[in-house]
């Protein structure tokens, strides 16, 4: 959902152009230049359709009449051209002043039809004339004349019964309009009167959001823009400053609720106006574009073609339109996106990791939609305090001469029958003991970040590293604990003082507050996040991580991990340790090591199937192995195979709504195979391109996947292609699904996260309405038998009754 750049026309013409309009009837953009010629320009493609010079001076602006539907051009030559529906010349009105700026004043209820023209030094109301009267659709004598200001009146605004003007003389006036009972003159009444800026205004417009918030926004010479309340205060809500150059445009962009502003660069800047906060940086419309040797001027949107036209000191004409799958918001980065994860509680958080080893927090701020908070932590400064702790926890143990078994913990391996030294995770800070902390230091030093996702019954993040290692990050316990201890806020203790004043039913007393599940998450969520433990079993890097718990019926959170060492470990995230390892029985007779082996090749991915209680891995011999999941890893028995693939398994994830199983692959192929019996491949879709990522609509089911720099959204019945997303330029390596704001997020190699619109299947809520629609008939008509028969029936019975007493009664 965001404006991208349609086309550009370069060669438009010799002179400066000095407005910008629209005609929505022909489909085309009028274009005005200082020597009095007007080109028109197909809205679509930029094509030129016509032009003409009937103008002889600059042409300072064009109105669209909507209800005759023609087109107004004024110029500082004195005349008002009108434009027809077929494009030609229709009416010339000699209005003896020069026009700077037009608008139009209509109120059919009030039988006002007026346009209001800012002159020099006023502005004056000429009467609408649609069925030429006066020889003109315009009555080129004045009604009214308002001389409030003292220069050039460069903007016109009609908003309801209010009127804003502004001009070079630095003044914005708000009028209203009236009609005298006694005489029937109809006129504007100053209501106020203020010095806006220090300069001329340059710009003004109305801005009115989907929540009936409406603004005055105003640009000047002095390379500032103001944002004013409406309801007459004096002083401006806010000031927008650090542009390079006069405000030469400004426009409202009501899809994404943004304001436009050109002030001496090659871009627009873009504005939050309930804050005032610019969200350039947010907004990938202009975050790829590099400086150009032109700057913006004229800027205008067009809502009948969500359409925002702009020209530049080039005399380029420059068009970007609305796109419905593009992105909402675009993050930026500093290294290259390897996978993203978030949290459902609120407020939801969204976790990316990166290839220096970097996880980074980004929360949604409360001002707009665009901005995001982002809070970074680093594996390697987690490493550094593991090993600083442990280096004072060994030099204490030392000292320790009459037990020598303390400083060091020893477990009988169960499954491998040989003593290894393990780990217990237990404080904050626990590490290996020397013999282990060197061995992780001699595996190799990559850190980038391969997979993450956040266990929400715990409150924890689990990341997978390249180094072998599994990070456990959650939010520091101890905070929480002095955050809940804290003393009570002064409203907790107003409340109380004052209770007897409120009413019982009164929201603010204690005992009619309603206690919500979210509140433990808010608390934690205001504490630090540290690293609590350092998974250290795996030989090489960690590709796959699965959490079950509770909803899978389990007792407790347990993890399993998977990667280039095609083991498998299952981990007890509680207590952070070490369970169970996958060991396969058959091949136990040839060697310890092959046992632990779950396939042949590495494992790339990993996904469960809840309805079977069975987990499938992708592994690079093309091939994925289907295992039940158990606690115990001898019991982890092989189900099935699914084979077809030309290429490496890149993806494999469970689609719960349509209870099959999807895999993505290198060989640019996207297969849904049977989730029951032999798991024969059932759907094989033509992807064009190596699938790096993948997820699962839970709303519908949808196959969202990362095919290059692109995604593609499949329909889980037709197997259609039904929305593209385009905006990445490098590999995209994660999708997540945010159902709750019905949001797919994407992390790529561009060093960007891009947020877009999930699909929504409107054929199968059209087909929902439907079938309750023909349920309510239905059933309204079976009411409506049921109701006739039963009066059918009481009068059968009435007649029947008759009959009866007629045949007992006496015979006379």
């Amino acid at each position: 959902m965001a404006m991208e750049k349609q086309y550009v026309v370069r060669d438009t013409h010799t002179r400066i152009i000095t407005a910008i309009g629209l005609h929505p009837v022909r489909r085309e953009i009028f274009m005005g230049c200082e020597d009095g010629m007007i080109k028109m320009w197909e809205v679509d493609g930029g094509k030129l359709v016509q032009q003409s010079a009937e103008h002889k001076g600059w042409v300072t602006d064009f109105i669209f009449w909507s209800e005759v539907k023609l087109m107004l051009s004024s110029s500082n030559d004195g005349q008002i051209l009108v434009w027809g529906p077929g494009g030609g010349l229709f009416d010339r009105i000699k209005m003896g002043v020069p026009i700077y700026c037009m608008a139009f004043n209509i109120d059919a209820e009030r039988e006002r039809h007026q346009l209001l023209c800012g002159v020099n030094c006023s502005i004056r109301i000429y009467e609408l004339d649609d069925e030429r009267d006066c020889g003109h659709v315009i009555n080129s004598k004045p009604v009214f004349i308002a001389s409030h200001h003292t220069d050039i009146v460069r903007c016109l605004v009609c908003h309801e019964s209010k009127v804003y003007s502004a001009g070079y003389d630095q003044m914005l006036c708000v009028y209203e309009t009236y009609e005298s009972s006694e005489t029937g003159e109809k006129g504007l009444k100053l209501t106020s009167s203020r010095k806006a800026h220090d300069a001329g205004i340059s710009c003004l417009m109305l801005v009115k959001d989907s929540e009936n918030q409406t603004w005055i926004i105003t640009g000047s010479f002095d390379k500032t823009v103001k944002i004013w309340p409406t309801e007459g205060k004096r002083t401006h809500q806010h000031k927008l400053e650090g542009f390079l150059g006069t405000i030469s445009g400004l426009c409202y962009v009501p899809k994404n609720k943004t304001i436009w502003v050109s002030g001496g660069t090659s871009y627009a800047s873009l504005f939050d106006p309930k804050s005032g906060e610019n969200v350039s940086d947010f907004i990938g419309t202009f975050q790829t574009q590099e400086e150009e040797q032109y700057t913006l001027q004229i800027m205008k949107y067009f809502p009948e073609f969500n359409q925002v036209v702009a020209s530049t000191s080039r005399r380029h004409l420059i068009v970007w339109k609305y796109n419905t799958s593009g992105c909402i918001t675009a993050l930026k980065c500093k290294s290259h996106i390897e996978t993203l994860t978030y949290t459902r509680k609120i407020p939801i958080l969204i976790f990316s990791g990166n290839n220096e080893g970097t996880i980074t927090k980004w929360e949604r701020m409360q001002s707009n939609h665009f901005m995001f908070s982002k809070e970074a932590f680093m594996l390697s400064d987690a490493k550094n305090k593991k090993k600083k702790n442990h280096t004072v926890e060994d030099s204490n143990g030392s000292m320790d001469n009459n037990n020598p078994g303390k400083n060091e913990v020893k477990t009988e391996n169960k499954f491998n029958h040989r003593n290894v030294r393990k780990p217990e995770y237990v404080s904050q800070y626990s590490f290996r003991k020397k013999s282990s902390e060197n061995k992780m230091e001699d595996r190799h030093q990559n850190k980038t970040i391969t997979r993450s996702v956040f266990v929400e019954e715990l409150d924890v993040l689990v990341a997978a590293c390249e180094d072998s290692n599994i990070y456990v990050w959650g939010f520091d316990d101890k905070a929480v604990d002095v955050f809940k201890s804290t003393e009570p806020s002064d409203i907790t203790l107003l409340v109380k003082k004052y209770a007897i004043l409120l009413s019982p039913q009164s929201q603010l007393l204690p005992d009619n507050q309603t206690k919500h599940d979210d509140d433990k998450s808010v608390t934690n969520r205001v504490a630090g996040f540290i690293c609590k433990h350092i998974l250290t079993e795996h030989f090489s890097c960690v590709t796959s991580l699965l959490v079950l718990g509770k909803q899978q019926g389990l007792q407790k959170t347990y993890l399993l991990s998977a990667g280039w060492d095609s083991r498998i470990c299952i981990w007890d995230l509680e207590k952070g340790r070490l369970h169970d390892m996958f060991r396969n029985t058959s091949k136990l007779a040839f060697s310890q090591d092959q046992a632990e082996l779950a396939c042949d090749g590495i494992i790339i991915d990993m996904a469960y199937n809840p309805k079977s209680k069975e987990f499938a891995y992708a592994s690079s011999d093309k091939m994925v192995y289907i295992r039940r999941f158990s606690l115990s890893g001898n019991e982890m028995i092989l189900l099935n195979t699914l084979q077809g693939h030309e290429g490496e398994i890149t993806c494999i994830r469970w689609n719960d709504i349509i209870e099959k199983w999807v895999t993505g692959s290198e060989d640019g192929t996207i297969r849904i195979w049977s989730g029951s019996k032999l798991n024969e491949c059932e759907q094989i879709l033509a992807a064009q391109g190596t699938i790096h990522s993948m997820c699962i609509d839970s709303d519908n089911g949808a196959i969202v996947a990362g095919i290059q720099d692109t995604i593609k959204v499949y329909d889980p019945e037709e197997f259609h292609i039904v929305q593209t997303n385009i905006g990445h330029t490098d590999i995209i390596k994660s999708i997540i699904h945010i159902p709750e704001r019905s949001q797919y997020v994407s992390g790529s190699w561009d060093e960007t996260i891009r947020i877009w619109n999930s699909w929504r299947n409107t054929k199968k809520a059209k087909k929902s309405k439907q079938n309750g629609k023909k349920r309510d008939t239905f059933s309204s008509f079976k009411a409506e038998i049921e109701e006739g028969l039963k009066s059918r029936v009481e009068v059968d019975e009435d007649m029947t009754s008759e009959q009866t007493s007629e045949s007992s009664a006496p015979v006379a």
